[in-house]
C-alpha cells in the first residue's frame, strides 16, 4: 500500500513563488544529471560525503532517480507552499537551504555514508509545517494493486505517522535511506518554527491554531 499526501487546507497570503522555484531548479538539476550526458565524476562534488563541503548544499540538487526527485518534490510541493507563504518569499529560501545545510551535518555526523537528495530539507519543511499548521487537514492518495482512493486526516496524524517510520528505519539500522537526515531536519526545521514563533517572526492569524495552541487546550 502506498499513501502519497499531496494538497493541504490551508489558506494563503501570498503566492508561494520561491517554493515553486526551488521546486524547478531542483527538478531541472535531475533533469541535467541523469537523463543528460553527464558524467558521474562531474557530480562528485555535489555528492555529500566526509571530506567534501560543497556537497553539504550540493546534495539537495541530486536524486538517485525518478521515483526519488518525484516523490521528494510532491512532499515541497504539498507542505513547502504553505510554509513559504507563512514566511516570506525572501526567508524561505535561506531557511530551505539552511535546513538541508543543518540536515546534512547531523547526517555525516552520526551516519557518514555517501548521500543525495533534498529529503533533510524537505523533512525540516515539514517539521515547520507541523509547528504552524497542525489541525488543518491534508489530502492524500492510496492505492493498492489496482485500487486507489483519497482521504483527509488532519495534519498531525499524517506527519507523526512518516516521523515514526523515519524513527524506526533510524532505530533498527535500515539501510539505503538517510534516516538520520531526515530527522535532523525535521527537528531543525520544528525547532526553527518554534523559535520563529516565539520571538514574533511570524505570527498566526485568529483562523490558524499552532501546535502549542493545539497543547494548551
Amino acid at each position: 500500500m502506498a499513501i502519497v499526501p499531496y494538497e493541504v487546507d490551508v489558506p494563503m497570503s501570498r503566492w508561494p513563488y520561491a517554493n515553486w522555484v526551488i521546486i524547478g531548479v531542483t527538478s531541472l538539476a535531475f533533469l541535467l544529471a541523469f537523463a543528460g550526458d553527464v558524467r558521474l565524476l562531474e557530480l562528485e562534488p555535489l555528492i555529500l560525503y566526509r571530506g567534501n563541503p560543497s556537497g553539504i548544499i550540493g546534495h539537495m540538487l541530486l536524486h538517485g532517480g525518478w521515483l526519488h526527485i518525484v516523490g521528494n518534490m510532491v512532499f515541497l510541493w504539498t507542505f513547502g507552499n504553505a510554509v513559504c507563504a507563512k514566511v516570506t518569499n525572501i526567508a524561505y529560501p535561506v531557511i530551505y537551504l539552511g535546513l538541508g545545510a543543518m540536515s546534512a551535518i547531523i547526517h555525516l555526523i552520526i551516519d557518514g555514508d555517501p548521500a543525495v537528495g533534498a529529503s533533510g530539507a524537505i523533512n525540516g519543511i515539514i517539521g515547520m509545517y507541523l509547528v504552524f499548521y497542525p489541525q488543518n487537514e491534508v489530502t492524500c492518495l492510496w492505492w493498492i494493486i489496482f485500487r486507489a482512493g483519497t482521504f483527509a486526516v488532519s495534519s498531525i496524524w499524517m506527519i507523526l505517522f512518516w516521523l515514526a517510520f523515519d524513527i524506526w528505519g533510524a532505530w533498527s539500522g535500515a539501510g539505503g535511506v538517510a534516516y538520520w537526515a531526515h530527522l535532523g531536519g525535521f527537528f531543525s526545521g520544528f525547532a526553527l518554527a518554534s523559535s520563529m514563533l516565539w520571538l514574533g517572526w511570524v505570527e498566526m492569524t485568529e483562523t490558524e491554531t499552532s501546535i502549542y495552541d493545539l497543547m494548551s487546550r
